[in-house]
């Protein structure tokens, strides 16, 4: 079992990336601890909030993969969330903080997916966004939930919280 993450608007299945659950952990953990750094307004801590409740320990195996249209996208600050993601693929890639995750991903697995997966966000377009997506992921979020609570961060990862804690002690 594993997860994928498409990109749907390109109609290129041969563009999915495809990966073990514990190849997907990895991979979200270096986006989030490179991500929860580097977001500054609230559109960029909620893509990256987005991913970290990408936990299969909350989820389920298996059950995290993703297109690349349901991120909560926001057409309004769509440009810059576009460069910030691709800059948190940059960081991730430069193994930034990778220290404060407690082990060493295997970059060999990790890189080649880091740079599908920057090549699937430089591919989606505005015209691509469904911004019903971001709605309903506010509509359906908590009052307690990180989002709605000024985003707070882990103390020992210092990486943004999801509605299930820190996706990376939860690994």
């Amino acid at each position: 079992m594993g997860n994928i993450i498409t990109c749907k608007s390109l109609h290129n299945a041969n563009s999915d990336i495809v990966m073990s659950n514990r190849l997907t952990d990895a991979f979200l953990n270096v986006l989030i601890i490179a991500g929860s750094r580097l977001a500054k307004t609230k559109e960029q801590k909620r893509l990256i909030v987005w991913l970290a409740e990408k936990d299969q320990t909350a989820a389920g195996e298996g059950n995290v993969g993703f297109d690349i249209a349901e991120m909560p996208w926001n057409t309004d600050t769509f440009q810059k969330d576009k460069a910030f993601m691709l800059k948190t693929i940059r960081h991730a890639l430069n193994k930034k903080h990778w220290d404060k995750l407690g082990y060493e991903p295997n970059e060999k697995n990790i890189f080649p997916r880091l740079e599908q997966f920057a090549e699937l966000i430089e591919a989606f377009e505005a015209d691509d966004i469904k911004q019903e997506k971001l709605i309903k992921w506010l509509e359906d979020s908590d009052k307690d939930d990180p989002i709605n609570n000024g985003f707070p961060v882990c103390p020992r990862h210092d990486a943004l919280l999801s509605c299930f804690g820190c996706q990376i002690c939860r690994n």
